[in-house]
């Protein structure tokens, strides 16, 4: 036993250095991923600084070369020497634009690029204007115009000079952080190999120790494997005592079956025969309490017949069922309510279907179950108020535990009215053979239909449950498998059938 559970260490062992592997790469990874968005923010932040560099320079450099041809024109008065302005001219909008596209990452440096384009458009129509004015008048003295132009360039040139500092700060930060970054970048990947060898090293010692463990298992597991071995031909053996008494009690049954369908019938066939001579020829001589005697007696023998016809159905659900096959429940649906126009009708009942899937089992008995649940929710109808029914379907897990080894989807069809319910107390009661929750005055009935059904499901491979507020209405939930093969329904019924005979 020692052995065996340090066997379980050294085996969840192995299992966890990997996945703390697994957790030092995950950590290094994050630590990497936040590394690499870090350099990346601060490259496109040195990006936008040489732009925004690039385009004030540009735009600087426009407006000293238009200032340059500006100042030998209003000298030489030669047209020739307005080439460096006419060229400068043709760039500028070009230039203003790009500047105007740029923003700093630093809202006072952002400020100061609004000004300096203000200011450099100004200073633009600055020299247009003492241009076009020297054309114009040639008696103007130049050296006036000059101190003119040239006082609105000294707030632009203070701007342009605190512009490209501030963006050089700026840059000259960045480029630290950049190395910052670049050398925890570095750091990280350091430990994650020294980590990583670290662990290794250890999986690889725990590992040789899991393979001598997996060695000394061996001889235990196959003693294991024969005291296993032992079980199942017990288990076999269990298992055909189980289906030679299943076969007897389905002899039983059809012997059952027979007997109500023969012997039971024939002598109410003939209470009730002798009942309608009587009534037809003897009438006129009973007084109203032989005719009630009568009466009482009539209705007696029909109970019993159709109770006789109830416990056959409840009886021929496991003994007379048919082979599974595809059944499309939609088209099976419409005939139900086909069978029921009438009572639908009568009590103006609505019945809303949800579209529902084709599934594997017995068209006929699938066809009673819904007819069985329908005729009880309009049935068990609340007085002055019609029936609402809605049936509903969606896809769920397993129901119960022990149902999960069935390896399929599994259909959650619920049927809802808005009749008369029932006590919590009761939802497993009214599933039981002739158990009634109302007296045959208020309802029909000899308590045998909702056995049926849960016969039915179970059959098939399910479970049907009830869930009611009284005074509200009622929910019978079916889940049944989806698809599933037949012989896995067969042999889940029949289990269920061997349990219920224990």
């Amino acid at each position: 036993m020692h052995t065996f559970n340090h066997s379980r260490y050294i085996q969840s062992m192995v299992w966890l250095i990997p996945l703390l592997i697994l957790a030092g790469v995950i950590l290094v990874a994050t630590l990497g991923l936040k590394n690499t968005d870090e350099i990346a923010r601060i490259q496109r932040s040195l990006q936008n600084t040489g732009e925004v560099m690039l385009r004030v320079d540009q735009l600087h450099i426009d407006i000293l070369n238009a200032e340059s041809g500006q100042r030998g024109y209003l000298i030489s008065q030669r047209e020739s020497d307005l080439a460096p302005y006419k060229i400068a001219l043709q760039k500028f909008e070009h230039s203003l634009s790009e500047a105007q596209t740029i923003r700093s990452e630093s809202p006072p440096q952002q400020q100061r690029l609004e000004r300096y384009i203000q200011h450099a458009r100004i200073k633009f129509e600055s020299l247009s204007a003492s241009v076009a004015l020297a054309r114009d008048n040639e008696q103007l003295e130049p050296h006036r115009m000059l101190d003119d132009v040239r006082s609105t360039g000294i707030d632009l040139r203070t701007l342009y000079a605190t512009i490209m500092t501030e963006e050089t700060e700026i840059r000259n930060l960045l480029m630290a952080r950049l190395t910052q970054a670049r050398e925890t970048a570095k750091d990280n990947l350091i430990w994650f190999t020294v980590l990583s060898t670290l662990i290794s090293t250890l999986f690889l010692g725990f590992l040789i120790k899991h393979l001598h463990s997996v060695r000394r298992s061996k001889e235990q597991l196959e003693r294991y494997n024969e005291q296993l071995e032992d079980k199942v031909k017990e288990r076999t053996q269990a298992l055909e005592l189980y289906a030679d008494e299943l076969t007897r009690s389905n002899r039983e049954l059809e012997d059952f079956a027979f007997i109500a369908s023969h012997d039971l019938q024939e002598p109410l066939r003939k209470i009730r025969a002798f009942s309608d001579r009587i009534k037809a020829n003897y009438e006129a001589l009973l007084d109203e309490k032989g005719k009630d005697y009568l009466s009482r007696m009539d209705n007696a023998a029909k109970r019993m017949s159709v109770l006789i016809t109830d416990l056959l159905s409840l009886s021929r659900v496991t003994t007379k069922g048919k082979e599974f096959e595809d059944v499309a429940l939609n088209p099976l649906m419409e005939t139900v309510l086909d069978d029921l126009e009438i009572t639908i009708s009568d009590a103006n009942a609505r019945i809303q279907v949800d579209p529902l899937p084709t599934i594997e089992g017995d068209p006929i008995q699938l066809h009673q179950l819904f007819l069985n649940l329908l005729s009880n929710a309009i049935k068990f109808r609340r007085e002055g108020v019609p029936p609402q029914i809605a049936i509903t379907m969606c896809k769920t897990t397993a129901p119960s535990k022990l149902l999960e080894d069935i390896e399929c989807d599994w259909l959650e069809i619920d049927l809802t009215d808005n009749g008369i319910g029932f006590a919590a107390e009761y939802s497993e009661k009214i599933f039981t053979p002739f158990q009634r929750l109302h007296t045959r005055k208020s309802y029909e009935g000899t308590g045998i239909g909702l056995a049926v059904c849960r016969r039915i499901v179970e059959r098939h491979g399910g479970q049907i449950s009830a869930h009611s507020i009284e005074g509200q209405g009622t929910t019978f939930r079916i889940l049944l498998p989806d698809l599933a093969s037949t012989l896995t329904l067969k042999d889940t019924a029949d289990e269920q059938l061997i349990n219920q005979t224990h």
